[in-house]
């Protein structure tokens, strides 16, 4: 999707890349180019779940890279979270700091790990206790209630 919405010469945000030419610079072209970035960070899942760095590629984790997102809204207030990648040592963390309303928290949140060359996960912790809920498919750790204002996880490979 990312590639069908750039011009390839402009390297800008077009809209309407096959259907009708190029259209350059409306405010709906740079509206949508930031909700899929958004998405792949963030993201609102079904079931009441919030989904965290579900789809960055992997090229952004390689060994030393750091991917943060600040104060974003979401329908269970603001969060932040910053994912570091430390791939020449088998590990990537994660800080999530959030701010959800009282009785407001989702049912789920699920923070994914991708390593740059496809290592599957082996272990993890949340708050430096062992973490048994690893989706090794999926690539994510899923904490249900997240209740708490802080998380730190630590992912090894």
């Amino acid at each position: 999707m990312m590639a069908c919405a750039f011009s390839h010469t402009a390297l800008e945000p077009i809209e309407h890349r096959w259907k009708w030419g190029h259209v350059f610079g409306p405010p709906s072209t740079d509206g949508a180019w930031f909700e899929l970035y958004r998405n792949m960070l963030v993201r609102e899942g079904e079931n009441d779940s919030l989904i965290l760095f579900q789809a960055p590629p992997r090229k952004w984790l390689a060994d030393g890279c750091r991917i943060s997102v600040e104060r974003a809204p979401t329908e269970y207030g603001p969060l932040s979270a910053t994912l570091d990648s430390r791939a020449a040592k088998d590990e990537i963390s994660a800080e999530i700091e959030t701010k959800f309303p009282p009785n407001r928290e989702p049912k789920n949140l699920f923070v994914r790990f991708r390593h740059p060359d496809g290592k599957p996960i082996r272990s993890a912790t949340v708050n430096g206790a062992a973490w048994p809920s690893i989706d090794r498919e999926k690539e994510w750790i899923a904490i249900p209630n997240p209740a708490a204002g802080r998380y730190s996880i630590v992912v090894t490979y």
